[in-house]
């Protein structure tokens, strides 16, 4: 990951994420429990920078539904991309 976070641009506004492992931990707690959609919330609200990103996500969560698991689905892919695993035999 970026030392500076990951930057991103949603609806216009370029809003910077910095997640740690432990919010990435609780995320991946709390989806195995099911709770995806609030998952995802805390995940993305937990993971933004600046108190004006917040005030922006939380009218986008308001004005759109599945915004905040597109963020969260967004922003694990940057912090926690897939490794290429390949079994032998």
């Amino acid at each position: 990951m970026n030392e500076k976070g990951i930057e991103l641009t949603v609806e216009g506004k370029d809003i910077t994420f910095s997640p740690s492992p432990e919010i990435y931990g609780q995320y991946i707690g709390a989806v195995a429990q099911g709770d995806i959609a609030d998952a995802s919330h805390n995940f993305v609200m937990q993971s933004v920078n600046s108190e004006d990103s917040k005030g922006a996500l939380r009218q986008l969560a308001a004005d759109n539904p599945g915004a905040m698991m597109q963020l969260a689905s967004v922003v694990m892919a940057q912090y926690a991309p897939k490794v290429s695993i390949t079994i032998k035999k």
